[in-house]
């Protein structure tokens, strides 16, 4: 998606307590779905009759998490799934510090494992997550798939970061511009995840921190 795509869509409905907290529209219900069943066809392409594990990144990654296995479901795509938490966001900013909880790793051995995120960014948390689920996991192998990749300063933001680990992910939704968004299970201090469209929030949304 370009840069300023956003746009003030009054037709997709939201919380009247968010008034004045969203500045737009970036990606539209309907556009996530049709993305998220070429990504379905794309994975069923690559995976076949091998049975991946899916491991879903709670919480931002849930409505993606299940609608891509719903589309799998109708392709006759055998799978499992695993949930995982990953905290790196306090407010608007990451924190740089990522802390994995609630995965039985064992379950992960000598299988194809997909992470499912809903945004990568500045790639801090597969840095840490990738390695851990590598080494406990004794994956047969990873590959992520994310609903969106965030276009940052690559070069400030992941020069501390293994090379493999600042490449877009392989299997990506959408590629969108460096704004700070909400919705479709994505928040900001754990609001605005009811949203069924994606936003970018407002100035004014921002300054309120997440307050409602």
């Amino acid at each position: 998606l370009p840069s300023g795509d956003a746009n003030d869509a009054p037709q997709h409905p939201y919380p009247k307590e968010y008034e004045g907290h969203l500045g737009g529209v970036l990606i539209k219900h309907k556009d996530i779905l049709d993305r998220t069943a070429r990504l379905a066809k794309l994975l069923n392409e690559d995976y076949g009759e091998k049975r991946p594990v899916f491991v879903c990144v709670l919480k931002g990654a849930s409505m993606f998490f299940h609608q891509l296995l719903a589309d799998l479901q109708l392709l006759e795509q055998g799978y499992t799934f695993e949930f995982l938490r990953a905290q790196s966001y306090v407010g608007d900013e990451s924190t740089g510090n990522v802390k994995l909880s609630g995965l039985d790793y064992s379950l992960l051995n000598d299988k194809h494992v997909i992470i499912v995120e809903d945004i990568v960014d500045t790639g801090a948390t597969l840095a840490k997550m990738i390695p851990i689920l590598e080494k406990e996991g004794k994956t047969k192998s990873i590959e992520v798939c994310t609903l969106l990749e965030k276009r940052i300063d690559h070069e400030r933001h992941r020069k501390e970061i293994p090379a493999r680990f600042a490449l877009i992910p392989k299997y990506c939704g959408f590629s969108i511009p460096n704004e700070f968004i909400v919705g479709y299970g994505m928040d900001y201090n754990e609001i605005y995840r009811d949203l069924k469209d994606i936003w970018v929030m407002s100035k004014a949304g921002i300054e309120a921190g997440g307050g409602i």
